[in-house]
């Protein structure tokens, strides 16, 4: 099979496409980073989340809400993310010629574990519904619609 792209020196530990957005991948990095990548220009990501306290260990786009994420990790938390990469049919090498600043989307962080989460799933049925599984077993359904913001 011919290799058609490739992002160098990830280190990613779990990746997402976002289906809402053609060309959009989402990744869960080491050093507890998230990066949302243009899979056209793979230079650098389009935008950087902060992620997690300790290691990010997973990442899932939104099947219905394009812009949300969510993310677990080895720090006990589920992070809710409100992520909006820049918006264009086309991309400009102006905007992949240098790092992008980093930005806090973070719209909840939901602690209700008392172990490292690795698993999480968004809700066929229910847009707005998630579940996660932490290390000790324990799944959590948390609602994400008090936190949405308005239109």
């Amino acid at each position: 099979m011919k290799k058609t792209n490739s992002i160098d020196h990830p280190h990613v530990r779990n990746l997402d496409y976002n289906v809402k957005r053609e060309y959009t991948l989402v990744t869960a990095e080491d050093e507890s980073g998230i990066h949302i990548w243009d899979l056209r220009m793979l230079k650098f990501p389009v935008l950087d989340l902060p992620g997690h306290t300790h290691w990010t260990w997973t990442v899932k786009c939104n099947p219905e809400y394009e812009d949300l994420i969510l993310s677990a990790g080895t720090d006990s938390a589920v992070n809710l993310w409100l992520a909006s990469p820049p918006s264009s049919d086309e991309p400009t090498s102006e905007s992949f010629d240098s790092p992008n600043k980093p930005v806090d989307p973070l719209l909840n962080s939901y602690s209700d574990y008392e172990d490292s989460v690795y698993g999480l799933a968004w809700s066929c049925r229910e847009p707005w519904i998630f579940a996660s599984l932490s290390y000790d077993g324990r799944v959590v359904v948390e609602s994400t619609k008090p936190h949405l913001p308005r239109k």
